[in-house]
């Protein structure tokens, strides 16, 4: 059986498991998504991004708070998905449920993802600094040679880290390191269907970014049981 027929078999199986928990399924996501959006839109405010370097540094404190809370939850979200796949029962509680059990494992995995990302967008906008009104000239080869390395980078790594939820659920005893040792390692082999299961969602993201992202809270939800779904098949498989 190829990769693709095993993709669209589990897909599938996602659109199964989510019949008639579609609306409990888009108001976890909501509920998510709500608190990123206020606690970003509430840093900005405090923390404007201009001013010194104190300011700077209390932006970034604040952006590394505000991603170990929201990762909180994506474990959370992540523990209810795997629910949904096991055919156990479904509680909204189970979204603030990392906050008591273990959290600094997802907190030091949240860091390492906020300097990754920072240092990323750092570095991609100091390559495409210097590209900027010098056109494609052969000199400026090099540069967009090291963006695109660069950003090949971060995605190989980024699908690598891709199960660190997954396995906190199934263990939230574990510290973050051993979770991204164990995500790497079970990534082996598995980056390229995990990224062709994604790339087949973009039509779908899409679709929900152009009905004024109402239509995300379907789509997510859909993506999220995917993922889910993927983790059993490579963890159990």
């Amino acid at each position: 059986m190829s990769n693709q027929t095993k993709l669209r078999e589990l897909k599938s199986q996602a659109r199964a498991l989510m019949m008639g928990k579609h609306g409990f399924l888009a108001l976890a996501t909501f509920l998510v998504s709500m608190f990123y959006l206020a606690a970003s839109y509430l840093l900005n405010s405090v923390f404007p991004a201009v001013g010194g370097v104190m300011n700077l540094a209390l932006g970034l404190a604040g952006s590394l708070l505000i991603n170990i809370l929201y990762y909180l939850f994506c474990a959370g979200q992540a523990a209810l998905y795997l629910h949904l796949c096991r055919g156990r029962e479904l509680r909204l509680g189970q979204l603030t449920a990392p906050f008591s059990r273990h959290p600094e494992s997802i907190a030091v995995f949240a860091a390492v993802q906020f300097v990754i990302q920072t240092a990323f967008v750092n570095l991609a906008l100091w390559l495409l600094s210097r590209t900027v009104g010098t056109g494609a000239r052969a000199g400026q080869i090099p540069t967009y040679v090291g963006f695109f390395l660069l950003l090949l980078f971060v995605v190989w790594l980024e699908l690598g880290l891709s199960m660190v939820f997954y396995l906190y659920c199934d263990d939230p005893a574990k510290p973050g390191s051993q979770l991204i040792r164990e995500s790497l390692r079970l990534m082996r082999g598995n980056r390229g269907r995990f990224f062709c299961l994604m790339l087949s969602f973009v039509g779908v993201m899409l679709l929900g970014t152009f009905s004024a992202g109402i239509g995300m809270l379907f789509a997510l939800p859909y993506v999220n049981t995917a993922q889910a779904l993927f983790y059993l098949s490579i963890k159990e498989g």
